[in-house]
């Protein structure tokens, strides 16, 4: 089973794609490059928590 933390990486791994590619395949305008940095800070807090979440799960064992 999928833990929550294992959901966070794949979050982050996801939103750093996605900005990838609407970098790649995008045309450079305001709204896009607002929106690619929208997917880089969702995957930066969704890695952290990811951080945060993991050592605690350790001690629980």
């Amino acid at each position: 089973m999928v833990k929550k933390r294992e959901n966070l990486l794949v979050l982050g791994m996801v939103c750093l794609i996605i900005a990838l590619l609407f970098d790649i395949f995008g045309k450079s305008n305001f709204i896009l490059d607002i929106v690619i940095l929208l997917f880089i800070g969702i995957a930066l807090f969704s890695n952290a928590g990811y951080l945060v979440m993991a050592p605690s799960e350790k001690k629980k064992k």
